[in-house]
Parts: structure tokens; sequence; C-alpha cells
């Protein structure tokens, strides 16, 4: 009795390890399609905002919004602020909406700057999974129509952090090359994530009316940040968990993650994000 009871003890541990291999060994060979599906999977629809300042002062307000429906997800970016910083500087907003599908393939995107001087525009969608094709607008600042080849997947740089924590563990050293798509210049960059340093950062997550009339802090708490950057920009950037940004710094502009009101209504000019940005989702 106790032989047998023994060699069925083996065999449980036998098959139980098998099991395990199994399930490592096809964790270790998922497709790329495999693990970008999953990460679709596991986004959370959110906004957040932010404070951007330049030398203490605040020259804007941002704000970041990833939602899903049946058959996409949407990631749109509104900024609105001085810019560019400076004694030239002058009132912008730019609003950068993307689309991706629920396998987290970017299918189109739409940039729109508008300002009085040189107001600029992008209208570009993904072609045969390989070909990133930029129409032409009235406000191109000048150039004609384009395709470009990239090695998929393609990304937005936001959507790249996104997809960078969420496919791996959060561990200190782990790099990966995407194809990040550069509106700056309209072209793709092949640039190297790699996740440097961790470290507790303390935000505003609600805020409440002041005695002067004025938004204060009413709460605060802290998230768990990784840092990447990018050395070919200068741009030093804090991400949580799941990739969407904390604090950043590029060259005199910093950007940090705050409460709605203090973002947006301590603007000196009455300003306000796209409708569907408005408080949906509260910061984390």
């Amino acid at each position: 009795m106790k032989f047998d009871r023994a060699a069925v003890a083996v065999v449980i541990v036998a098959l139980w390890l098998g099991g395990m291999a199994m399930m490592l060994h096809r964790t270790a060979n998922r497709t790329e399609g495999q693990q970008l599906a999953e990460v679709a999977l596991r986004v959370q629809p959110a906004t957040f905002y932010y404070v951007v300042e330049r030398d203490g002062q605040q020259i804007g307000a941002a704000s970041s919004a990833l939602d899903t429906t049946a058959n996409t997800l949407v990631s749109e970016e509104y900024f609105v602020g001085d810019y560019p910083p400076g004694t030239d500087a002058e009132r912008t907003s730019a609003r950068w909406q993307t689309r991706l599908t629920r396998g987290f393939r970017l299918a189109d995107l739409t940039i729109d700057i508008a300002r009085t001087t040189h107001p600029f525009s992008i209208n570009a969608s993904v072609e045969e999974d390989t070909i990133l094709f930029i129409a032409g607008t009235k406000t191109t600042g000048g150039h004609p129509p384009a395709r470009y080849t990239f090695a998929a997947p393609l990304f937005t740089p936001s959507l790249a952090a996104v997809a960078f924590m969420l496919s791996g563990p959060p561990r200190i050293g782990r790099q990966q090359t995407m194809s990040v798509f550069d509106p700056t210049t309209r072209t793709v960059m092949r640039p190297q994530l790699r996740i440097q340093a961790e470290s507790l950062f303390t935000v505003v997550d609600s805020a409440a009316m002041g005695e002067s009339g004025e938004w204060v802090v009413a709460h605060q708490d802290t998230v768990r940040a990784w840092r990447i950057d990018d050395a070919s920009r200068g741009l030093t950037a804090w991400v949580d968990a799941e990739g969407r940004l904390v604090v950043s710094r590029l060259g005199d502009l910093f950007t940090k993650r705050t409460a709605f009101e203090l973002a947006f209504r301590n603007v000196q000019a009455d300003v306000t994000p796209p409708r569907n940005q408005l408080p949906k989702y509260r910061t984390r």
C-alpha cells in the first residue's frame, strides 16, 4: 500500500512538472500577435491629467485618455498652453487621436495643432500591416502624401510605453526595440526602450476649491513608476505598471500627473479638454 501511494505521488509530481513545462514553453513561444492581444486585454480604460511647467511656472495642461470599444481601442492626448516656451510663445492646442484594433495594432491616427501661426495636421493610416500612409491635408506644412515601410507593429510614443510595460515584467534592465511614429519628422523610428530604475511618486488625485478661488490639493496618493529614457530626444519619462505617464522631463519642460482641476482650471486662460476627456475615469 505504501508503495502504491508513493508511486501515485511520483506520477502526480511528474504530471505537474510536465504541465508546468508545457505552460512555460507555450508562454515563451507566444507569437507577437498573441502577446499584443494579451496586452489589449490588460488595458484598463482611464484618463489622466497633467500640469506642464517651465522653470517652475505652469505654461499649460495636458490629458491622456485610453478607452475601449467593442471593436477598437482609442487613445487621445490633448495639450493646451503657451508653446513654444519663451518670448515667442503663443496659445496652442494640440489633439492626437489614435485608433487601434482589438489586437493592439495601430489602425489610423489624426493630429491637429491649432494656433494663430502655422497650424498643422496629420492624417495617417496603416496599410497591409507594414506601410504607414500619411495623407495630404491643407495644413501639413507643405509635405506631400507619403508612404513609409516599417517593422510591425507600429506605435505612437505613449502607446509604445503601454505595450512595453504590459508585455513583460517591470524588471530593471528589461529592454525592447519598437517601431514608433515621430510626428515632428513624419518618420518611423526604432528606439530601444529600457527600464532604467524604479521609484515611488506622490501624485495629486483630487482637488478642492480654496479660499482664494483657486483649486488646491485635496488628496494625494503614491504611485510606483519605472524610468524609461529616450536619449535621442533627451527625454526622461517615468511610467506606471500599465505604461501610463506619471512624470517626464524634456529639456526645461516638466510634466506631472495631477487632478483635473489643478491641470485645467488653474491655467490662466479658460481652457477645457475635449468632451470625452472630461472627468470620467478618476485618476488612480
